[in-house]
């Protein structure tokens, strides 16, 4: 029986040791990195603020310390530099989720569970981190306050960054 991870999964460890290392990075180096990254995907992080820049400051800083340990995943799995994401394709998954999110309202919640399962399934373990932070954060002093609004918006737009992501890690990949 073979137990090999589909091509670009990225594992539950790396998400996890991935995490937890942004956790531990001096504010400085993070701001640094960050930079860095948005030299490099800068339509990827001008759609996060542009689709933040409406929000509560702790949530805009929420949705930029996310986007940075999510991109940090997909850079890890991919073994070093990503492909530069460009705003047509950011806009076409915006799009498709927002459909998405449409089709849903008022939808039953077993149709719901469905439908996220199959949409976790493309990367589960980081689709796991975007909720148990966004929705699942546990209380304490670095719980951010969100509104029910805030917490959507940073949901469809970490799921965007997710997607064109891993679109971008898929192609990527050389083929075994």
């Amino acid at each position: 029986m073979d137990h090999r991870q589909p091509v670009g999964l990225i594992s539950e460890q790396l998400v996890e040791d991935t995490w937890v290392e942004v956790a531990e990075l001096p504010q400085q180096e993070t701001e640094a990195e960050l930079e860095r990254v948005a030299n490099n995907q800068r339509d990827l992080i001008a759609f996060v603020a542009a689709y933040s820049e409406d929000l509560s400051l702790e949530a805009v800083e929420l949705a930029f310390y996310m986007f940075f340990t999510i991109h940090r995943m997909f850079q890890k799995a991919s073994g070093g530099e990503l492909e530069r994401i460009r705003g047509p394709r950011v806009e076409r998954c915006l799009d498709q989720n927002e459909d998405l999110m449409g089709r849903l309202e008022g939808a039953h919640d077993k149709f719901i569970e469905r439908v996220a399962k199959v949409e976790s399934s493309r990367q589960p373990y980081v689709m796991r981190y975007l909720v148990e932070t966004l929705i699942e954060a546990p209380e304490g002093d670095d719980a951010v306050p969100l509104t029910e609004e805030e917490t959507g918006t940073l949901f469809l737009v970490l799921k965007t960054v997710i997607d064109v992501l891993d679109q971008s890690l898929k192609t990527s990949q050389p083929s075994s």
